[in-house]
């Protein structure tokens, strides 16, 4: 391969200095001809910086390895020119996932406003959120949930506890085809502490991380378990983010719209495979520990 790789950089060096000796002053040749040179020199440049790393890698297997990488994925789109009408299975494997999570969000807000009166509870316009409008979860200013507002979200904490088996893996994970036929994984499960507009944007922005982490706390003390689902690399999907004052659900002109926004989300972020391959890894990987 290192004789091959060498030949073609020879190849390059060659055309390279073929172009440069075309180069002339911009005032001797038409522009046009010196903006085509100057293309097609950037052009060999960019495949000379390519090839020189490939001839320079500390490691000859890795190179090795990248080469082989490139072969693949030519392969690949030359049988997917030949086949036209071929469906792309990413978009078809997204599609499902999000359509799976639609139903997995419109599910728990059927079964919170089931068990826990009073909750009030929406799923987000993007179908990847469940909204916990405030109404008296958190007093202005205060990063710590009322008693009605600790109340609710440990019986929430106990609803996810029985849903994220199926979607998620580590010790704890449950997968079963008739829950999550899409194939969908968790990658991060994100409590979002958010704000009213009372006050600057930092005050704001630390308060609504705070107000994150307090129902992070609650939640995981009252079910621990919820720090056993993890993604494919072996960390724990819930995780905790502040949106300060940014993204209010109501008007923050009224008492009632304040109110409404010092609330918390959970954002459901999936996993989005990188390459077709990834797919079937990800099933594979669900469904190990299937019953």
């Amino acid at each position: 391969m290192a004789d091959m790789t060498v030949s073609f950089l020879f190849i390059l060096m060659i055309l390279l200095a073929f172009f440069a000796s075309q180069f002339h002053s911009e005032d001797t040749v038409p522009r046009f001809e010196y903006d085509r040179l100057r293309a097609e020199k950037d052009v060999i440049e960019g495949e000379l910086s390519k090839v020189a790393k490939l001839v320079e890698a500390d490691d000859a297997m890795q190179a090795a390895a990248k080469v082989q990488a490139m072969k693949e994925e030519l392969e690949r789109l030359r049988r997917l020119a030949n086949s036209p009408e071929a469906p792309n299975q990413m978009e078809l494997y997204n599609a499902a996932v999000a359509q799976t999570r639609k139903n997995l969000l419109t599910s728990l807000k059927e079964r919170i406003n089931e068990q826990i009166p009073d909750v009030n509870v929406s799923v987000s316009a993007n179908f990847d959120a469940l909204q916990f409008r405030g109404d008296g979860l958190f007093d202005s200013g205060s990063d710590i949930p009322t008693v009605s507002g600790r109340s609710r979200m440990r019986q929430i904490a106990a609803i996810l506890d029985t849903s994220l088996s199926c979607y998620s893996l580590g010790p704890r994970t449950a997968y079963r085809a008739e829950c999550n036929p899409g194939y969908a994984l968790i990658d991060a499960l994100q409590v979002e502490g958010h704000t009213d507009n009372v006050g600057g944007d930092d005050l704001n922005m630390n308060l609504s991380a705070r107000r994150a982490a307090s129902i992070y706390s609650l939640m995981t003390e009252q079910k621990p378990e919820l720090v056993l689902y993890e993604n494919r690399e072996a960390q724990p999907v819930l995780s905790v983010a502040g949106f300060g004052k940014g993204r209010p659900m109501q008007d923050n002109q009224t008492k009632q719209g304040q109110d409404a926004n010092r609330r918390i989300d959970l954002r459901f972020i999936m996993m989005v495979p990188s390459k077709e391959s990834d797919i079937e890894s990800i099933k594979s990987e669900l469904t190990r520990g299937a019953p």
